[in-house]
């Protein structure tokens, strides 16, 4: 998968971004914004863009095309949830030279080379602010001008001069949750106590004593969003812990939610039994233990006969095509 922000720019100078998307989401409800919402402008309205959303799209305009500003258009919204900002989100993606019309890089438009990452808000070029209200399933036409595109520095080996701004189309598949939200449920006895960072990031406060013989599950949150079933691919922010011990391993602490297909053989036995049935939105701590988790193999960081803890926040579930 390709990275809208990262590889374009890094590699090529031009910005990074890189299923449809689901209708509204009442799972998104109450979420604030953490990037200012996007703008439109004179520049970006001269910019006509040919074809529906999910295929090649055709963009014209008058070269050289600059704005002294980010600007946004809308060529075709959807009916998804709306982009706030630090969120996790799938996107195709055409670049193209501002000054030239030259076209700099493009994903298929087909479903089988778009774009997944986290758009966060504080990152250059700033894909936060340029989303920041779209809805998912949108076609949008995005102006950079070079100052906040390339800084102005240009790229030879793409053709790119230090005055030209970049003109990007972008469908916006799909919009996920940044971390859980719904309805707090009271804690229950027996597990660790969570705690939350501002950014959703969890933290635990771990029990004295023996750890339980048997698994078991809390909800925490209670998220709105339709049901996770087995064979779903499913996208979380989990961290994991050893029980009486550390952190082994955390999405958080990679900046970038886990995705993967919940089904027997992908995933320990814990893992699956504490997301199956729950709903988009909720956050989940599941007490796994060793004959549910890695049984008597040591793993990395983890003992053999291990009891562990997860905090798993539920952002999106895609389901399998019939």
């Amino acid at each position: 998968m390709r990275k809208l922000t990262a590889s374009l720019i890094a590699a090529s100078l031009i910005a990074t971004l890189s299923g449809c998307s689901s209708s509204s989401d009442s799972s998104f409800a109450g979420l604030d914004s953490t990037c200012k919402q996007y703008v439109g402008g004179d520049a970006i309205d001269k910019v006509s863009v040919t074809g529906e959303f999910g295929t090649l799209p055709e963009a014209k305009f008058e070269a050289p095309l600059t704005s002294d500003k980010i600007e946004t258009k809308v060529i075709s919204e959807g009916d998804g949830p709306k982009f706030t900002g630090d969120q996790f989100v799938e996107l195709e993606f055409m670049a193209i030279n501002g000054g030239t019309g030259a076209t700099l890089q493009s994903t298929k438009f087909d479903g089988t080379d778009f774009g997944s990452q986290v758009i966060a808000s504080g990152d250059y070029p700033d894909f936060c602010h340029a989303l920041s209200g779209v809805r998912g399933g949108s076609r949008i036409a995005v102006l950079f001008p070079a100052a906040l595109a390339h800084k102005s520095e240009g790229n030879a080996e793409s053709g790119l001069g230090k005055d030209d701004s970049v003109v990007y189309v972008i469908d916006v598949r799909k919009v996920y949750l940044p971390y859980a939200v719904g309805e707090s449920q009271p804690a229950q006895a027996g597990f660790p106590s969570v705690v939350r960072a501002e950014n959703g990031t969890p933290g635990i406060t771990q029990l004295k004593g023996a750890a339980p013989a048997e698994f078991k599950l809390q909800t925490l949150i209670k998220g709105a969003g339709e049901l996770v079933s087995q064979g779903d691919k499913i996208t979380v922010h989990y961290s994991g812990f050893v029980w009486g011990g550390e952190k082994f391993d955390s999405s958080w602490d990679r900046g970038q939610p886990a995705q993967f297909q919940l089904s027997q053989g992908q995933l320990i036995d814990g893992f699956i039994k504490a997301l199956d049935g729950q709903s988009v939105g909720s956050q989940v701590v599941a007490v796994i233990p060793p004959a549910e988790g890695y049984g008597d193999q040591e793993q990395g960081s983890i003992p053999a006969n291990s009891t562990l803890i997860f905090v798993i926040d539920i952002l999106g579930t895609t389901k399998p095509a019939n």
